[in-house]
């Protein structure tokens, strides 16, 4: 469960030399508080961003753009609508326009904009180690443990709960499918190690449930 004091403090974190946007930071976070407590946002919310800037904090001396990386989390899923397919493309805008308020600058914003883009697909480019990073932190709730991986998979089903059972269960197993072909799910040694096996098997379990329900 997410700790909103501890997230305030670390966007607080960001913007220790912009004492002058004070107030303008603190719309943007209070925006951002408000798009992830959303009642519809019963996965892609606040524990979503806790948990991936939690496990971005194990790279923390790895990442080439901290910042940026960190507000691309932030931002990655502050549009999320089931019923749309311009999701990362309106996070990114907003990513934008907020981040500009604040005065962030134009190299900051572009690579947030990038990153947030990035997670259509999920296709890691291995060259670019900050985005491998994300890309990575994204999908970590792939290898959690039976009971975490069972809450977060019918959290994903009740922001589809206007998609019927047989089209969710051939839309998700396209994406889950989509997943196992590749050669490896995660890019970063460290969490291949740690979640490769586990991500796969929760995976292939999440398919035979859906194929047998």
């Amino acid at each position: 469960m997410y700790d909103l004091d501890r997230l305030a403090q670390m966007w607080q974190s960001y913007w220790i030399d912009r004492s002058d946007c004070q107030s303008e930071i603190s719309r943007v976070f209070q925006l951002l508080i408000d798009a992830y407590t959303h009642p519809d946002r019963h996965y892609h919310n606040l524990n979503h961003i806790d948990h991936f800037l939690t496990t971005l904090t194990r790279f923390n001396h790895q990442l080439q753009d901290p910042i940026a990386v960190k507000l691309a989390a932030w931002f990655h899923d502050f549009v999320y609508d089931t019923h749309a397919v311009d999701n990362e493309i309106q996070s990114a805008k907003s990513a934008q326009e907020l981040l500009a308020s604040i005065g962030e600058s134009a190299t900051t914003i572009d690579r947030v904009q990038q990153l947030i883009l990035a997670t259509y697909g999920h296709q890691i480019d291995p060259k670019d180690l900050d985005q491998s990073i994300f890309l990575d932190a994204d999908l970590a709730i792939l290898g959690a443990d039976p009971v975490q991986y069972q809450a977060y998979q019918q959290a994903i089903r009740r922001e589809y709960n206007w998609v019927s059972p047989a089209d969710y269960q051939t839309g998700r197993i396209q994406v889950l499918q989509s997943f196992l072909h590749r050669d490896r799910l995660y890019c970063t040694d460290i969490l291949s190690t740690e979640l490769e096996l586990i991500a796969r098997g929760n995976m292939q379990q999440e398919i035979s449930e859906l194929i047998n329900s």
